[in-house]
């Protein structure tokens, strides 16, 4: 399964993983596998006037937006692409008073583009919002009383003439963000500066020793008129050599982590446990050297 820009890769059924992500080509270290837009995106809460919101690039001097007085921008390039996903979170933030956190914020503006184009397939998606994955049936109580705050934080600041969704629906967006949500970087690359969802890249499996990495390239603006002029995206490139059918992979924690620390993490974020040749490895390793030590005993 192809779809706009996304010819090189396919959608498979991974052996107990469910979806994941093949290559349609051969691919070399370096090689971008795809890029992608954000779903959505927003700047983090501590950072709303000093991060540009539809690049997340770092600047001196933002223009602000002169209606909500909430919204900060590089230049008018910027304010400009930003409107069409802005408009209505502007008119909430005049109407709620305030603007809401950072995770409200982003289920506002994935709700928005769902009003806007419905729920099926987005231009350039391999999946819907609808078929990625929330866990929330997974949450343990104290992270269910987060969700319900939410929720009902998300409900004071959802305008009543924009589409109304269910409660279910409504979790099932929270739980997206949850585990799915993607960091975004500044230009540097030195600092968490955002959140967004990628629905491709949330099909790429996890692997403690990947074939690929991701990349967040804020894009270039300046060059408006030039070929050069592209978008805020994330890039998914190639670590090692990747063959055609072979399974791309990230690692969606640190894999210089020891194992054991590799494993709570990926069960208390993403739910799963970790059967990577990687882990397998290590596990045997660790089973050899507990009898080692029992014989020596």
């Amino acid at each position: 399964m192809t779809k706009g820009g996304m010819e090189t890769v396919e959608v498979f059924t991974s052996e107990g993983k469910g979806r994941g992500l093949k290559a349609q080509k051969e691919f070399l270290p370096g090689d971008v596998i795809f890029a992608e837009p954000a779903y959505a995106a927003v700047v983090f809460d501590s950072l709303t006037h000093v991060i540009c919101h539809t690049c997340f690039k770092r600047q001196e001097k933002l223009h602000r937006c002169g209606q909500c007085k909430f919204a900060h921008y590089c230049d008018r390039t910027c304010q400009r692409e930003a409107w069409l996903n802005h408009k209505n979170e502007c008119s909430a933030i005049k109407r709620h008073g305030k603007a809401p956190t950072e995770n409200i914020r982003l289920a506002a503006r994935i709700m928005w583009k769902i009003e806007r184009e419905g729920s099926g397939l987005a231009e350039g998606c391999l999946v819907s919002i609808d078929d990625l994955q929330n866990h929330v049936e997974s949450l343990g109580e104290e992270e269910k009383k987060e969700l319900r705050a939410d929720m009902e934080n998300f409900l004071e600041f959802w305008p009543p003439q924009s589409q109304q969704f269910g409660m279910q629906y409504i979790s099932h967006v929270f739980g997206v963000i949850s585990c799915n949500g993607f960091t975004l970087s500044d230009q540097r690359g030195l600092q968490a500066v955002g959140v967004g969802i990628f629905p491709n890249l949330c099909q790429v499996n996890h692997d403690c020793w990947p074939n690929c990495t991701v990349i967040f390239n804020n894009g270039n603006h300046e060059a408006v008129r030039s070929m050069f002029h592209t978008q805020m995206r994330i890039e998914l490139r190639a670590l090692s050599k990747v063959s055609p059918g072979e399974e791309l992979t990230v690692s969606y924690v640190d894999f210089l982590s020891v194992s054991e620390e590799r494993q709570q993490q990926l069960q208390k974020q993403y739910y799963f446990h970790c059967t990577c040749q990687h882990c397998q490895k290590q596990l045997k390793d660790d089973l050899k050297l507990a009898v080692k030590e029992g014989e020596s005993k």
